[in-house]
């Protein structure tokens, strides 16, 4: 008799916990004007600018912990703040590159104009404080040495992506690979040394994302994840309040961001839990 019960339990409510263990949670929403690019930190800590340049941090939480606004203005398009110990700005109307340590205090500024590099399209903060910067101009993606103030390393994209138009619209190193995303062609993945190793063929518009050995993106109401060394994929439904977001996933939260907010999940009470 008592299996009986346990029996009819399981299928009475089983279903029922199983579809609330798998319910997204109520997000924590911060609503921001002309956000720009949002990057996580190490410690979980949200940093997000806006046209203007400024950078606001917040936690997990939601809470304002603190902010940085420049006196010269202009729009952040790359922000990087993975790295241990420092957060990396470009803009690309300024031609300027910005590194902060973690308490928001400028510690390197400089237009790369000055530098060899005639027009910065893509740039991003790689390991050992190098900075990747794709120079428009000559086609070519250079190693940037911004302590050394020097270029050390360039590679001409048009030799290696022979098939492309070039339309890098990110740069990103991730566990010693670099990663350009390129209008309506894919991810190419580059060694250290800037020597390809593969192609992705799936096109998004939002910027990278990772988790542990995945590509993570939002696209037809699915959250997409793409192991980018075997291709392996698998998807998650996205919250109802998430429309045209992206997405940042760190240990303790689920992200999701666009022009004008956003939206902080809790990722032990999201379907993400298990992963």
């Amino acid at each position: 008799m008592k299996s009986f019960f346990l029996i009819m339990s399981f299928f009475c409510f089983g279903p029922f916990l199983w579809a609330q263990e798998n319910e997204w949670s109520e997000p924590i929403v911060i609503k921001q004007n002309r956000i720009t690019a949002v990057s996580l930190d190490n410690q979980g800590f949200i940093m997000m600018a806006n046209q203007e340049g400024d950078i606001y941090q917040y936690d997990r939480f939601g809470d304002f912990v603190n902010n940085f606004s420049p006196s010269r203005q202009g729009r952040i398009d790359f922000l990087e703040a993975s790295w241990t110990v420092n957060i990396f700005t470009y803009s690309i109307d300024l031609q300027e590159y910005r590194i902060l340590d973690r308490f928001l205090n400028p510690i390197a500024e400089n237009r790369v104009q000055t530098k060899g590099i005639n027009l910065g399209k893509a740039a991003t903060l790689g390991n050992n404080n190098i900075i990747w910067i794709y120079d428009e101009s000559d086609f070519s993606l250079k190693q940037f040495d911004h302590r050394r103030n020097q270029i050390i390393q360039q590679q001409p994209l048009n030799l290696i992506l022979t098939n492309s138009d070039l339309m890098i619209q990110e740069i990103k190193e991730y566990q010693n690979l670099v990663f350009l995303r390129i209008k309506d062609e894919g991810i190419s993945i580059l060694d250290n040394q800037a020597n390809l190793i593969k192609i992705l063929p799936f096109n998004t518009d939002q910027a990278l994302s990772f988790t542990k050995q995945e590509l993570v993106y939002v696209k037809n109401g699915l959250i997409h994840f793409m192991d980018y060394v075997n291709t392996k994929a698998s998807t998650f439904t996205i919250p109802k309040e998430v429309n045209n977001h992206s997405i940042l996933i760190s240990d303790k939260a689920v992200i999701f961001y666009n022009l004008s907010e956003i939206l902080i999940y809790d990722k032990a009470l999201s379907p993400l839990n298990q992963r």
